[in-house]
């Protein structure tokens, strides 16, 4: 994450038979169809969740993305921090390795939203929470492709206001403008029956949290008829509801939870207990936290501009790499967790951190392999966990295309 505080078919009629792995090509993406037998284990490895009609209402499953793979300067940075080649594991599946510790990387290039929609929704994901920067900045050129799909129907979305709340003066307006309408969209993501779910992580303006201007966007999106559910991203679940209530927050939820200890089990464990259960014992709206790891090491190695002498700069250790199979097992345990708390968790869902967060640890995205063929393990291990349970009861319609 970028503080300031501090992915039906693979391969459809629209294309997106690109070279996983590779430079992406500009041409035509019809022409890349001859690519079909490695197309075509793709499919094999990561099919369609075939979940639709059952009757279930399980909770949604969203997935964070912080967008900093389609070009600018914080995807120099990235591609800095997963240039080594200890690293290249972990890069997205569309990067490119060029030399033993040289990459580049650009999520920008045609085809590649449509086949990141395809991923996440065949593995049974309801939506994407997109960290919200000003409508300028290059983080926000994945959130533009997204709205732009033909494919986003697949796919619901909604934001977590971060840096857009923190735009000069005199770039408000338009920012709180683009807030609103973001929220009218078709497909935003909506919780208990037709509200608007909204996160917020980090807002700052002048180093503090931007009261007015929140507070200016919930009547504006009152205004304009709707009425967002507003979940504050923090660290201590009462002591955050405590707090941020009366700023207009009617729930808590987590961005992530760094940790120290030796393995993604003890810290899945953490979030547990540190969030989960001591929200349902203080008895505080909840949407929980799904982690997917945690491992700064990358950024220990080549520190980023945003991210200056931080703790983890000499923290010796870093929870081990997740197996697929333990985050599909966590992501069940919050599932059964809302089910068992529906009096706390109304809005019915949870949050997994992150879709592509690759160099801080914490990422669904299928990874890059030297093979070329997108490694998509842990989206099958979640597929798996979620074919079971059936659809949430907003599921986006499966498409056949």
């Amino acid at each position: 994450m970028r503080r300031f505080l501090t992915w039906g078919c693979l391969v459809s009629a629209l294309g997106c038979a690109t070279a996983i792995g590779q430079e992406v090509s500009p041409t035509p993406l019809g022409d890349n169809v001859r690519r079909g037998h490695q197309d075509a284990e793709l499919i094999r490895t990561l099919k369609p969740l075939s979940i639709r009609g059952v009757n279930s209402s399980r909770p949604l499953v969203g997935a964070i993305r912080w967008d900093a793979w389609s070009g600018g300067r914080v995807t120099d940075e990235v591609e800095r921090t997963l240039g080594p080649a200890k690293y290249h594991d972990r890069l997205p599946w569309f990067a490119k390795v060029t030399g033993e510790h040289q990459v580049r990387i650009d999520g920008s290039q045609p085809g590649i939203m449509e086949q990141e929609i395809d991923f996440a929704a065949n593995a049974g994901l309801d939506y994407w929470a997109f960290l919200l920067y000003p409508e300028s900045d290059s983080m926000s050129v994945a959130l533009k492709q997204y709205l732009k799909s033909p494919k986003r129907r697949r796919l619901n979305f909604c934001v977590i206001l971060h840096n857009a709340l923190g735009v000069p003066e005199a770039a408000w307006p338009r920012e709180l403008a683009r807030l609103v309408s973001l929220l009218k969209e078709p497909g935003y993501q909506r919780v208990l029956g037709n509200r608007p779910l909204v996160f917020e992580f980090q807002a700052r303006l002048g180093g503090q949290f931007p009261r007015q201007r929140f507070a200016e966007f919930r009547r504006a999106a009152e205004e304009a008829g709707l009425k967002p559910y507003c979940v504050v991203m923090g660290w201590n679940p009462a002591a955050d509801f405590a707090r941020e209530s009366v700023n207009g927050f009617e729930a808590v939820s987590a961005y992530a939870f760094g940790s120290d200890v030796r393995t993604f089990a003890e810290l899945a464990r953490q979030v547990e207990q540190a969030y989960w259960q001591k929200a349902a014992e203080a008895k505080v709206p909840l949407i929980p936290l799904v982690t997917t790891g945690w491992d700064k090491q990358p950024r220990k190695d080549h520190p980023v501009s945003w991210e200056k002498n931080q703790p983890y700069h000499q923290q010796p250790i870093f929870p081990s790499r997740a197996e697929p199979q333990e985050i599909a097992s966590h992501l069940e345990r919050a599932l059964a967790f809302v089910g068992k708390h529906s009096d706390c968790c109304p809005a019915n869902a949870v949050i997994v951190y992150a879709w592509n967060e690759h160099d801080e640890g914490g990422w669904l995205a299928p990874t890059w392999t030297p093979s070329g063929q997108a490694n998509t393990t842990r989206l099958s291990a979640v597929r798996d966990a979620l074919s079971h349970r059936g659809a949430s009861l907003s599921s986006p319609p499966e498409t056949t295309e």
